[in-house]
């Protein structure tokens, strides 16, 4: 039971802030489902712009490949957040989160985070590659050499 003046202050503060999430929530909701915004590639990696600007005219583009660790890390991050907010609602209050669970998906999130980082490592070794081949087969390059 909300009592005292500021008991009374918290819970409008707290029940204007749930309408304003709410209101964001099916605009949000809404643009999905009429179109708007566009859902189709959310789990997947980008596709690569530079190799689509290599790609030929009559050559379909490249689609996006669909990624894992952005998958596990939205699902762990909903299955985290509806668990809270299930134990929150049956206790009537803010509860304690284990370290456990702060710990799974702060893994979760490193691997994202890594994965990210080895396909940046992967694309500027490619880009390394290419640069020491060009130079190789450039007029007047020695190959025996270097020079």
């Amino acid at each position: 039971m909300v009592t005292g003046y500021w008991g009374i202050l918290s819970a409008v503060i707290a029940g204007c802030l749930a309408v304003v999430i709410c209101v964001f929530a099916l605009i949000i909701a809404w643009r999905v489902f009429t179109n708007q915004i566009n859902l189709t590639y959310l789990l997947a990696e980008p596709a690569d712009p530079d190799a689509q600007a290599m790609i030929a005219d009559n050559v379909p583009p490249e689609v996006p490949k669909a990624s894992l660790s952005r998958f596990q890390f939205l699902i762990f991050t909903f299955v985290i957040a509806g668990v809270y907010l299930v134990l929150c609602l049956e206790s009537g209050k803010f509860v304690d989160i284990p370290q456990n669970v702060i710990l799974l998906l702060g893994v979760s999130g490193t691997s994202y985070a890594a994965s990210k980082g080895i396909q940046a490592a992967a694309k500027t070794s490619q880009k390394h590659s290419e640069a020491v081949v060009a130079a190789a087969n450039a007029p007047g390059a020695d190959p025996v050499n270097g020079a």
